[in-house]
Parts: C-alpha cells; structure tokens; sequence
C-alpha cells in the first residue's frame, strides 16, 4: 500500500471516529435537555395555557343531548326506558308512525318487570293495571319504544316469550 493510501485510510478512520462522537454528543445533549424539562416540569409549575379574557369560553360542543339508552326485551332492543311520569309532565305524545310498539316496565330495586306490551296509538291503555303490577307507584312506571313494522307479529312473540301481566 502506498504512502498516499494510508493517509487516505487514516483520514477516513478519524472522520469515522468524529462523526460517531458527534452524533453521540448530539444524542447526550437531547437526553440532557429531555430529563432536565422533565425535572423542572415536576418540581416547578404546570404550564397552562390563559386566555387573554380571563376565563375560558364555554364549548359549544359540550351541550350534547345524552346518549340513547336501549333496553332488550325478548331478542328486540327498545329505546328508552323513559319515566312516564316525566314524560306525561312535559306532555309528550307518541306518534304511531314513528313508534310502532311500546313496553310499560316498572323499575324495582334498580331492575325492570315488564308489565304491559302494545302498539303505540291504542285507544284502550290499562293504567289502572299498570299501577296495580307497579306497587301503585307512579313514578316506579317507565316506558320503552321500538321502531316496528310488523307489530303484530312481535307483539305475539313478546307476550309468548315474556308473558306481561296487563296484556289482554
């Protein structure tokens, strides 16, 4: 080997060795300021952000409505239960076209019994047997709907299945 090719060699070595110090130098000076920013941000305070206003805005996005609440009842999912007797102080009214069929729940000990199932729109309700199968609480009474298009179907497989105590 010529004189002129281990000098070349040896340069090479040292930028090798150079480049790995310095990339190591470069890693040493990033954990340094990581564990440093860490140390100071649990000693000292934590930076939060101020508004120049003063107090926050309120989001508009945290005025959503609550999440719907199902309810299964023999294999079908209703919506709800809803209390009837907030429902009946706000003087809601189901539409039949919407709601298909209902179930009437008296809620006991944090659990639901299922006392009455039928078709939104009937003339005859039996509120009376609500109460009785309710321990004569009003407030004890919930009610559950399903979308439904072939009610009578379902209502005949509930009651077989279930066996509600106000059915006719």
């Amino acid at each position: 080997m010529s004189a002129r090719g281990e000098v070349q060699e040896l340069e090479r070595g040292r930028r090798i060795v150079l480049n790995s110090l310095y990339s190591l130098f470069v890693i040493l000076l990033i954990v340094l300021v990581f564990f440093t920013v860490s140390y100071l941000l649990k000693k000292g305070e934590v930076f939060k952000p101020k508004p120049a206003s003063g107090e926050f805005p309120v989001s508009p996005v945290g005025n959503f409505p609550p999440a719907p609440q199902f309810i299964e009842i023999g294999g079908y999912y209703f919506e709800g239960p809803w209390s009837l007797e907030m429902l009946s102080k706000q003087k809601v009214t189901l539409s039949p076209d919407v709601y298909g069929l209902y179930a009437i729940l008296c809620k006991k000990n944090g659990e639901y019994d299922i006392i009455n199932i039928g078709e939104t729109g009937e003339e005859q309700v039996q509120y009376d047997c609500w109460l009785e199968n309710c321990n004569q609480k009003v407030e004890n009474l919930y009610i559950a709907l399903l979308h439904a298009d072939d009610k009578s179907k379902i209502i005949e497989y509930l009651n077989n299945k279930v066996n509600p105590p106000c059915n006719l």
